[in-house]
């Protein structure tokens, strides 16, 4: 077969790839994206209220954990010695299977849920009884700013899960939050070894002080798109040498 990249035979893998994503995963995004529903049930019942600034953590949690377990559910035998056979003899390139994955995992999942449970969350505040007050909107005040943060966020977290998908062959989740709390511990050590956060917290006072906060978080977006694109490209050089 080709290498080259072919937009028919990307459309297959897709249409496959859609059927195995509702079938394995379709109930769970239901749940998903209705879980605001139990927060208004203990809103009920404990007799308190939540406004938007209280809500709005909670569909990020939502989310981003979605994230973290959406590619092991889909393609969790993309890796594995007999099951992923008929994963590696699909009439597709690994570019065009990558993107397929990359497409369902890091796109289509973090919409469906943001937009689900922000929808059900809208339904409940309509509600003249219950606690949630108010309606979850985007803020006005740099909107193409903050899309861009929760772009890279959610890039960074589905691109680290969907490597550790491809290499990790039981308990994928968990292995994969497992290793990433112990990469980020031993690199926190390191840089308080060598005096770093000193040298950061000045740093970003200098920022603050020179240019306005948004400039800050362009270079965290920044960091967080370069750091999700190397861990894509490890996802797709491991698809592309998996041996079965």
């Amino acid at each position: 077969m080709s290498n080259t990249f072919d937009f028919k035979r990307f459309g297959q893998v897709l249409a496959k790839d859609w059927k195995n994503y509702f079938r394995n995963f379709g109930i769970s995004l239901i749940v998903w994206c209705t879980l605001p529903v139990l927060l208004w049930i203990a809103t009920l019942v404990l007799d308190f209220q939540m406004d938007t600034d209280s809500r709005i953590p909670f569909i990020g949690i939502f989310v981003f954990t979605v994230l973290m377990l959406v590619p092991s559910k889909i393609y969790g035998n993309a890796n594995l010695s007999r099951e992923g056979v008929s994963f590696a003899m699909l009439p597709a390139t690994s570019a065009e299977q990558f993107f397929s994955m990359l497409l369902y995992c890091s796109i289509i999942t973090p919409i469906i849920v943001g937009l689900g449970s922000w929808a059900v969350d809208s339904i409940l505040a309509l509600l003249p009884f219950g606690g949630f007050v108010g309606f979850v909107s985007f803020p006005s005040s740099k909107p193409f700013l903050l899309v861009v943060l929760i772009a890279c966020s959610v890039m960074l977290v589905s691109s680290i899960f969907m490597l550790g998908n491809m290499v990790f062959k039981k308990r994928k989740a968990g292995k994969t939050i497992a290793w990433s709390v112990l990469v980020v511990f031993v690199l926190t050590m390191v840089l308080q070894l060598v005096h770093f956060w000193e040298s950061y917290d000045k740093w970003v006072f200098e920022i603050c002080n020179r240019f306005d906060g948004a400039f800050l978080v362009r270079i965290y977006n920044a960091f967080m798109l370069i750091v999700a694109i190397v861990f894509y490209f490890f996802t797709y050089r491991k698809i592309k040498t998996q041996k079965y």
